[in-house]
């Protein structure tokens, strides 16, 4: 079965993003004009393919001057849950994993508090280093309860975890958890590509599916200087 063609202007924003990765802070992007004219579409079309890039932070705007590039490696906006594999597709990013290790461990007290689950009894672990374009991004850390046991008979290198988990009738729907600055220590940097010390960014997430029960309990490492978390954020009335 042939799946519906993506709307143009989506098609647009995927090749634009692309060519963003190889851009610096500060280039200017093609005119919605020259956009239009080069894709020959409306310009309508095109300025919808580039206030989706705005909208992911991608490139900003200078009223009466034009768009530029951001200078952002990779980024991801903070308050929607979405996998690593879906982030970096949007950005026109190849992804693969270096799995590490996938198989069942014995679950720490902190471990089984994050899945709601028996200190002591058994779960399952994945360790990949995620790369985008070939180049590792960050180091993720996944345990799962027992009833996610058949992501062990999978691929897991090419594979969205997610995606695999909806496959199986999982919807992830919400997620807490923490961000917090650190610094590579040696298996980071030997996983990582990066110095001893270098700046990480460690993502701690507890998600749960459509019935409220616990999935999923993450770390994720990334590396600091290539990867940026947008962030929005909006003043609370304080006044009835």
């Amino acid at each position: 079965m042939v799946g519906a063609r993506s709307p143009r202007y989506v098609e647009i924003a995927a090749e634009l993003r692309r060519r963003l990765g190889s851009a610096g802070a500060g280039d200017p992007l093609p005119s919605e004009a020259e956009l239009s004219e080069r894709y020959g579409v409306s310009r309508m079309t095109a300025r919808q393919a580039v206030k989706s890039l705005e909208a992911e932070g991608l490139v900003y705007r200078v009223p009466g001057s034009g768009t530029y590039a951001s200078g952002n490696e990779a980024d991801r906006t903070m308050g929607i849950l979405r996998s690593f594999t879906d982030d970096m597709a949007e950005r026109g990013i190849a992804v693969i994993s270096d799995v590490l290790f996938s198989d069942w461990v014995d679950l720490s007290p902190e471990t089984a508090a994050e899945l709601v689950a028996t200190p002591g009894s058994r779960a399952v672990r994945v360790m990949r280093v995620r790369l985008g374009d070939g180049l590792p991004l960050a180091l993720e850390t996944v345990t799962l309860p027992p009833r996610c046991s058949f992501v062990l008979d999978y691929d897991l290198g090419t594979i969205s975890l997610h995606r695999l988990l909806e496959d199986h009738g999982l919807i992830l729907t919400e997620a807490r958890g923490t961000v917090a600055a650190t610094i590579a220590d040696d298996n980071d940097a030997a996983h990582l590509r990066v110095a001893i010390g270098s700046p990480l960014l460690v993502e701690n997430l507890r998600v749960e599916d459509q019935n409220g029960e616990r999935v999923e309990a993450t770390e994720t490492r990334y590396v600091g200087s290539k990867y940026i978390l947008d962030v929005q954020f909006r003043r609370q009335n304080r006044f009835p």
